[in-house]
């Protein structure tokens, strides 16, 4: 019985490449990874349920190297992972990361105040509590390695514009974080094509902490655009520019220009990435600070091919 079902289970928990050596340990992590939930729901299924989705799990593990003109070097591995429970309908997943998710929303703010990262590994159980073509929530429940504890709910709306020729997307995000208390996120995002392969993406972000109240600085507001461009089947650039401060006194704490290249390479499941920059600080009295950022990404589990 046991054969007959790994028999069955349809074999699109990895990619199907070359027979080499790093194909074969890819394909058995990916295996290890996607598995072991596809069984269980195979095994424990309704058969009168049909549109009982099976699981899957994914995993993106990523080095990133930073050098700065400022001497203020970084690197970092992250590893970031999501596994739908088996059974679920796809409403429940676990997820582990090793950074802030709200960081990856906004790459031309990760300097500007209020997207720090405070390390540490975190794990969450989401409940996707509605989601539609146009329309997704969800609830996150969960826990950081050092035992503090947070709580968010994510709203997200997408809007057509004068008949599908622009697209407004709203995301509202409330949560609660131990110690640090309450905080929103408000982000309206712009895209307007402007060739099949252009997209031209404004964004605004309104942030509340207690911390910035209590420290009388009111708002924190960030202001970007986004120029996206797909140069081929595996290869893409995102030219950016952002502005970030505080609403308290109305001052902008930092300006951030970039260039991001991602290329895939080799395999479906390996990318790497270019990011020179600039930034003005306002802690450095606005002098221009030039880096680049290099990073290499790679997808076990299920990878859409």
């Amino acid at each position: 019985m046991w054969s007959g079902l790994l028999r069955a289970a349809p074999d699109d928990c990895l990619w199907q490449g070359a027979d080499t050596l790093v194909d074969r340990t890819h394909g058995w992590l990916s295996r290890s990874l996607c598995w072991p939930s596809r069984w269980v729901d195979g095994f424990f299924q309704d058969p009168l349920r049909e549109n009982n989705e099976p699981a899957a799990s994914l995993v993106r593990v990523t080095g990133e190297q930073v050098w700065r003109d400022d001497n203020e070097d970084a690197n970092d591995v992250d590893v970031d992972a999501r596994v739908w429970l088996p059974s679920a309908e796809r409403r429940l997943s676990l997820l582990f990361r090793s950074r802030d998710e709200d960081r990856d929303d906004q790459p031309v703010a990760r300097d500007l105040p209020g997207t720090e990262d405070e390390g540490g590994f975190r794990g969450a159980l989401r409940w996707v509590v509605d989601r539609t073509d146009a329309m997704d929530l969800d609830v996150d429940v969960g826990a950081r390695s050092d035992l503090t504890t947070f709580v968010r709910a994510r709203y997200r709306r997408l809007y057509p514009l004068a008949n599908q020729s622009a697209w407004l997307r709203y995301t509202q995000r409330l949560y609660w974080e131990d110690p640090d208390g309450w905080g929103s996120r408000s982000l309206v995002e712009l895209d307007r094509p402007l060739a099949p392969d252009t997209i031209l993406r404004f964004s605004t972000e309104v942030r509340y902490t207690e911390e910035f109240n209590q420290e009388g600085t009111g708002l924190g507001l960030f202001q970007g655009v986004n120029l996206f461009k797909q140069l081929g089947h595996q290869s893409a650039l995102n030219l950016g520019l952002g502005v970030g401060g505080r609403s308290k006194p109305g001052v902008v704490d930092n300006y951030r220009l970039y260039a991001r290249y991602r290329r895939n390479l080799w395999r479906p499941w390996l990318f790497v990435e270019m990011e020179p920059f600039v930034l003005w600080p306002r802690e450095q009295d606005y002098q221009g600070v030039h880096g680049v950022v290099l990073r290499l990404e790679t997808l076990f589990g299920k990878v859409d091919v």
